[in-house]
């Protein structure tokens, strides 16, 4: 699936309440309500559903421990695999807050089954089921 559509379709579920209920934990749900910025809590659920429907051999997931409270956890982004460019839907729950993201910390991690939060992101964002 093309990456543009995958994005505007995520991008749109994002804002959605129903979608941010069914998807984020408790803590990712309150701090994405209070915040007012629709990507926080989705990183991992949205690089798993683009890394799945555009193609596993384009990207890699790259996972980054908090290294200074910056974070309240863990952040996912997408790597290409070719270009070693950054995609980072979420990014923003970072940079409207004022906050860098230390991308040069991350590491590669692989992801065996389907997620239930990315199965449910896909579903209801119109994108379908995410292959295996």
């Amino acid at each position: 699936m093309e990456l543009d559509v995958i994005i505007a379709a995520l991008e749109s579920a994002f804002e959605r309440i129903e979608v941010k209920k069914a998807v984020l934990d408790e803590d990712w749900y309150n701090l994405n309500i209070e915040s007012g910025i629709h990507t926080t809590g989705f990183c991992f659920a949205a690089s798993e559903v683009i890394y799945r429907l555009n193609g596993k051999e384009n990207w890699k997931v790259v996972s980054l421990k908090d290294p200074d409270h910056w974070n309240n956890g863990t952040h996912y982004f997408l790597k290409n695999k070719n270009s070693n460019e950054i995609f980072d839907i979420t990014r923003s729950q970072y940079e409207e807050r004022g906050i860098a993201i230390p991308y040069h910390l991350g590491k590669g991690r692989g992801l065996r089954n389907i997620s239930n939060k990315a199965k449910t992101l896909s579903q209801m964002a119109g994108l379908g089921e995410l292959p295996k």
